[in-house]
């Protein structure tokens, strides 16, 4: 004797009564594909086999192309497949909220390819259904800072530090808000250099170090029409960079904390800097590309100090300087 259980979906229960049916030992389960049925439905095929599947437990049916039976069930039933719908609705693997963001972010970091399946908010990898990771954090007005920081990372490589995403978000969150749609990458990228870089009035134009007991630079710098040219020492070039800005200006620039990596490619901007500096009692956090990460570094601490300026820190920028035509 086999037991079959048909289960209906009247108070919205039909997946869980047939998985208790199969632990109290019933062997067949009859369903529909995505619950189309009677009233509010039959027990769904597709959800109670990716119950099991997440379980451990193979439900022996092909579940890994379930956008065809999507398109199938729909062309044959007229009834469209709600967005949210259980394991393969088009938003089941997408994350808006902050919170589930930043949790999916640190777990995909740690996940490896030879571990079982341990990443939050995602109990199957995606990949499993013949979905991919594009759609799986997606930012918009109610999302933090570990979504942008997903995003730029996956697309661009670009890896934020923790002071960086909080400076940020304010500015993702208000663009998101303004345009009343959620940012692609592409778009928060443009928001971090639009509010972060800063390549003016003084910009780069040459530098050079020299090694000994203490690390000095010489450096160029434009400032409009003007050259500037400067020297420092310190224990690397960014210290260097801004003993020599005292030096020959005497305002103080104090590195708080900075952050710098390659991005690889085969562009331009192969690193990336940042950097957050006290400049005259203002905290400023800057950003900045180049081909390489100490070009890019001293690119950064420019910007920190371009923006110092627009903001109205205390600024004595032509006071001691040494001007070249």
């Amino acid at each position: 004797m086999i037991i079959s259980v048909h289960t209906h979906n009247d108070r919205g229960g039909a997946a869980a009564s047939a998985e208790l049916a199969l632990l109290a030992g019933a062997e067949r389960v009859e369903g529909t594909l995505l619950g189309n049925g009677e009233r509010t439905g039959n027990m769904d095929i597709v959800t109670l086999a990716m119950n099991l599947y997440s379980q451990g437990i193979d439900p022996e049916l092909d579940l890994s192309n379930p956008d065809e039976i999507i398109q199938v069930v729909q062309e044959c039933t007229g009834i469209a497949m709600h967005p949210r719908h259980p394991w393969v609705g088009e938003m089941v693997y997408t994350a808006f909220s902050g919170s589930h963001q930043d949790a999916i972010r640190k777990s995909l970091k740690k996940q490896r390819p030879d571990e079982p399946w341990q990443v939050a908010y995602l109990p199957i990898d995606p990949r499993d259904i013949g979905r991919d990771y594009q759609a799986v954090i997606r930012v918009n007005s109610q999302s933090g800072k570990g979504g942008m920081a997903f995003l730029l990372e996956r697309d661009y490589g670009i890896s934020l530090p923790r002071w960086m995403m909080l400076a940020l978000a304010p500015y993702v969150q208000k663009e998101s808000e303004v345009r009343a749609s959620e940012l692609s990458s592409e778009i928060i990228r443009q928001v971090m250099f639009d509010n972060f870089q800063r390549e003016a009035p003084l910009s780069l134009a040459d530098y050079r170090l020299s090694k000994g007991q203490e690390e000095g630079i010489e450096v160029t710098l434009w400032q409009g029409a003007e050259t500037l040219r400067l020297s420092g020492k310190g224990n690397g070039a960014m210290s260097s960079f801004t003993d020599a800005w005292q030096r020959h200006t005497g305002t103080s620039v104090g590195i708080i904390d900075y952050s710098e990596h390659s991005l690889g490619g085969d562009s331009d901007a192969n690193a990336i800097a940042f950097v957050q500096l006290n400049v005259g009692g203002q905290r400023i956090c800057a950003v900045a590309e180049d081909s390489d990460t100490v070009s890019a570094s001293l690119k950064a601490i420019l910007s920190g100090i371009n923006l110092a300026e627009a903001q109205g820190a205390p600024q004595t920028t032509e006071a001691r300087a040494t001007t070249v035509d």
